[in-house]
């Protein structure tokens, strides 16, 4: 029964060991580890995929194509006698019934076909590096979220440890009060009073602890961590010393936005098509090969010369002579896309450049909320030492020593969560730019 026991409690513990594992991770690691299992970024993969098949496809337009065929006949002949003048000195004798097998085999090679082929292949091109292209855009946009989904999750811990030592303070105040009281120093209202801030910070406990648990469960999901992962932030590195200067800023955008990048891909996509479309004036040629298999008997391997095989050789041209004249219209359209589309990349860099402005303030904002904080924090701090003081000497009510409390935890709560948003907010001016950096 010992034993038997023993084992129980060795397997409870390994399934609640199991279920409820910790995890520590760094900003870098929680990026990796997001990259790696993103869907999104598998999904993208598929398409780069996709569109290499695609170039390889246009690089086997310029390989021979090969036709084969056989097929059996059955005829019934209602002439039975056939001349051809000149060549039969008396009109050949034919069966009623007449089998035949036929085959054929042909293969063309194409010499010129107005670079078409050469075209193709540049599109598809095109094609692969903009798919990389969109790839990329993808990583950048899991990066920032996973990003923020951590900053928001420390934003939550940060709370529970001011609540923490928030909490630590009102015990300890309600344990005086309880002795003063004993004494005959202080009311049961004034009891009462800090009974009431205790529940207050419980019930805030209570709803940070669910939100944390609602926030891990979906950093598991964004990570592709199992559902029962614990995890545990280290200190993190808020981005408060940074100095942008805007210049720089538009400057990198201009480089990375990949909005700029994809129309860019589009225009050179452009000029080609007006040289297909140009081009398709252009004659083609080819080659062509021929053989074919006549054997007019029952057999499938005849004998006796009853079979015809000749074989051919020839160069095929051809001219599209109506596309000297039609054309034109073709390449007018073309051309008309290719200047929409750079009037379009001038209005998607203004629409960069007021993205990087507003981003660019923001992250100044923060930091000087930051600085403004910080002040609060003191003096709320110095307010609080006072109040206490008084409140000592029953110079001031419970009242105003609760409030000065209250007004120092909200003052340090602020200043956590203002650290946090200035972090988000310099990363949305990476963002920006279009490359975060860690």
């Amino acid at each position: 029964m010992k034993k038997q026991a023993g084992v129980i409690c060795l397997l409870l513990f390994a399934a609640v060991s199991s279920f409820a594992q910790t995890k520590t991770l760094g900003l870098d690691e929680a990026v990796q580890l997001g990259i790696q299992n993103s869907k999104t970024l598998k999904r993208s993969q598929y398409k780069i995929d996709e569109a290499l098949a695609r170039l390889d496809q246009s690089k086997d337009a310029v390989l021979p194509s090969a036709k084969v065929g056989f097929q059996y006949l059955h005829a019934l002949m209602l002439a039975r006698s056939f001349n051809i003048p000149g060549i039969t000195q008396s009109p050949l004798e034919l069966p009623f019934d007449l089998p035949a097998y036929l085959g054929t085999l042909s293969v063309t090679e194409p010499i010129f076909a107005g670079n078409q082929l050469k075209y193709a292949r540049q599109s598809a091109d095109l094609v692969v590096q903009m798919s990389r292209l969109d790839a990329d855009k993808d990583k950048e946009d899991i990066t920032y979220i996973i990003i923020n989904a951590y900053i928001n999750y420390n934003k939550i811990l940060q709370n529970q440890q001011i609540v923490a030592q928030n909490m630590q303070d009102v015990d300890s105040k309600l344990t005086e009060i309880n002795k003063y009281e004993g004494q005959g120093l202080a009311t049961k209202n004034d009891v009462l009073r800090f009974e009431l801030q205790k529940s207050q910070m419980q019930l805030t406990e209570l709803e940070l602890e669910n939100n944390r648990q609602i926030a891990n469960y979906n950093m598991d999901v964004l990570l592709g961590l199992p559902d029962s992962t614990q995890i545990v932030l280290p200190d993190i590195n808020y981005k408060l010393d940074d100095q942008p200067v805007f210049a720089d800023l538009f400057q990198q955008a201009e480089v990375n936005r990949r909005e700029l990048m994809d129309l860019s891909y589009q225009t050179k996509i452009s000029d080609i098509n007006v040289k297909k479309i140009q081009d398709q004036r252009l004659p083609t040629l080819a080659a062509n090969f021929g053989g074919y298999y006549i054997n007019p008997t029952k057999k499938l391997i005849p004998t006796d010369h009853t079979v015809l095989a000749p074989i051919t050789l020839g160069i095929a041209a051809s001219w599209d002579i109506g596309s000297l004249y039609t054309n034109k219209n073709k390449v007018k359209e073309v051309v008309i896309q290719k200047q929409d589309l750079e009037m379009g990349k001038q209005e998607t860099l203004d629409e960069i450049r007021k993205q990087v402005n507003q981003y660019f303030t923001l992250y100044l904002q923060s930091l000087q909320k930051i600085k403004l904080l910080e002040v609060a924090v003191t003096q709320a701090a110095e307010n609080e030492r006072i109040t206490e003081s008084k409140f000592r000497n029953n110079l001031v009510n419970t009242t105003d020593r609760i409030d000065a409390q209250t007004m120092l935890y909200e003052t340090r709560v602020n200043l956590e969560l203002a650290k946090s948003d200035a972090t988000i907010a310099y990363y949305d001016m990476l963002k920006s730019t279009g490359k975060i950096q860690l």
